[in-house]
């Protein structure tokens, strides 16, 4: 058994080279054994001459290389032989020499300045420099989610942990005379200086080829990647989830006028001049690259994200009727799902809003209002809202939920493994997205997930969303205000009787995510990396 790719292509140059050096001894052997017959034949017919005297006795000359008939070139073919002989039984006994053997390796570093665990889509590049024969080194934060199985049981991946500086996060342990920009700096600099050292001192003795960072964030990774690759050389490269600028701007009460988010955008413009090429998950952020940055056209690739086989794999007949007999058990209830790491860029105060104007028309329906209205024409199942997902911004969201004291609206609240999400997900008969990109030029991958287990999705309104993703009224609906997301909860939901079916909106919008219908949704769309790598 072979190491990896590389050990296996060498035992088989060596083979080759011992084959050939092997049939040039036989054929060395036999023209020494022909000559020597013919010689011994022409001793026994030549009479014996009488010995010379001792002084004039004559020593016998070596016999040249034309006597044999052998070319001049053996004695250097065999010198070699034994040379690459030696190399083989290396091979073969898994001892080949290491540094001959790592010259011929690639090795990229996959750079997260964040949770590895929890960035599938930089887990897939990964996946895919392993299966394209790279060595491959994440440099990401330690003590994360769990990453996928097929990496931390490859021996081709290693990772590598930086600190979170948690202990420079103005939040927690701001003091009132020293201004948040030092926190700030002091943050980055600590940063800055952790990921060059890990470039440059942790990702093993395999020179290292090409590094893929992740952006956002852009600081101090893209400054920490320039200097790199003036010292190390290389291919540097950027998988452009979002623009960093933007996502800072939503950190800032002034937004974009805000001069820190001016200095970011420039920052991250200028910097761009040191990589080589550039990955991006949308068209539209490709065209914003060449139009506004001025990026060469050529250096640019779309990657769009793909749903994962873990995903696929459930999008199937089975899982639907799973589905139905889970609906019998819970005949009034309608499960909904959203994912969200509680930032900024999604505002759930919308969800909470469109769930008390859902709840009021539940009541209206059901004849328990208060006050007399009139009722809509059929009446509305219960909701249940599970949201997954850690983030600073969930206690102030369950405690506004429970002052709300809705009747026909619950919310639970989980934080589900990797390896249980998908299941979960596929449960469910509405998926929720809140997402309101800070750029409008990226996607979010919970609605790839998603679709990928065959539920539709309801999701905040953009255009790029519109144009890329999710297509009005075929897998699922869009939405803007808390009006217009209650609106269109009734409209798929209106006249659930408990029937496990569902209802004809919900499953025309279920029969637009089915297996063979995802292949036109991703049809442009690699398998998250799978091209690019």
């Amino acid at each position: 058994k072979f190491k990896n790719q590389t050990h296996l292509s060498l035992a088989t140059t060596h083979t080759k080279h011992f084959t050939r050096h092997f049939v040039n001894h036989i054929i060395m052997a036999l023209s020494n054994a022909n000559n020597n017959n013919v010689a011994s034949k022409s001793k026994k017919t030549k009479k014996k001459k009488k010995p010379d005297p001792p002084l004039m006795k004559k020593r016998e000359k070596p016999p040249s290389p034309s006597s044999l008939n052998i070319d001049t070139t053996n004695t250097v073919v065999q010198k070699r032989a034994k040379e690459e002989n030696k190399e083989l039984v290396g091979v073969f006994l898994g001892e080949i020499n290491e540094d001959e053997a790592k010259k011929q390796r690639q090795h990229a570093v996959v750079l997260v300045l964040g949770d590895f665990g929890h960035s599938p889509r930089m887990q897939n590049h990964a996946s895919s420099l392993l299966n394209k024969g790279y060595e491959v080194t994440a440099i990401a934060y330690k003590n994360g989610s769990m990453m996928k199985e097929t990496l931390r049981e490859n021996d081709g991946f290693r990772f590598v942990g930086i600190s979170r500086l948690n202990f420079l996060r103005v939040k927690k342990t701001k003091m009132p005379f020293v201004p948040s920009i030092v926190y700030f700096a002091l943050r980055v600099l600590l940063q800055f200086l952790q990921v060059l050292l890990c470039l440059f001192f942790e990702t093993g003795k395999v020179k290292v080829t090409n590094v893929l960072v992740q952006n956002p964030p852009c600081l101090p990774t893209f400054l920490a990647c320039a200097v790199a690759k003036r010292v190390m050389g290389g291919k540097f490269t950027i998988d452009w989830h979002n623009l960093g600028y933007s996502i800072f701007s939503m950190q800032r009460k002034r937004g974009g006028k805000d001069v820190l988010v001016r200095v970011m955008k420039a920052y991250e413009k200028y910097f761009l001049r040191y990589f080589d090429h550039h990955l991006t998950v949308t068209e539209k952020m490709k065209d914003f690259l060449i139009r506004e940055w001025s990026v060469d056209a050529r250096h640019i690739s779309v990657v769009k994200d793909a749903p994962g086989e873990q995903f696929l794999r459930l999008n199937t007949n089975a899982t639907r009727e799973k589905k139905k007999g889970f609906r019998k058990k819970t005949s009034d209830v309608v499960n909904v799902v959203s994912s969200t790491s509680w930032t900024p860029d999604e505002d759930f105060d919308v969800l909470l809003h469109a769930a008390v104007l859902y709840d009021e028309k539940a009541k209206e329906a059901s004849g328990t209002a208060t006050k007399k209205k009139k009722k809509t024409k059929q009446r509305l199942p219960h909701l249940n809202i599970l949201i997954t997902g850690r983030g600073d911004l969930r206690e102030s969201f369950e405690t506004r939920a429970k002052e709300a004291k809705l009747k026909h609206v619950s919310f639970s609240y989980a934080w589900l493994p990797i390896h249980e999400y998908p299941e979960r997900l596929s449960m469910s008969d509405v998926g929720l997205c809140l997402h309101q990109s800070s750029s409008k030029l990226d996607l979010p991958m919970k609605i790839v997930d998603m679709f990928g287990v065959g539920i539709p999705v309801l999701a905040r309104r953009y255009e790029c969303l519109r144009d890329e993703l999710v297509q009005e009224g075929v897998n699922g609906l869009t939405f803007d205000t808390s009006e217009e997301l209650c609106d269109a909860l009734i409209s798929l939901l209106e006249g659930w009787d408990g029937n496990e079916n569902g209802t004809e909106a919900l499953n025309r919008l279920e029969a637009g995510v089915t297996r063979d219908r995802l292949d036109e949704i991703f049809s442009s769309s690699s398998s998250s990396s799978s091209s690019s790598s």
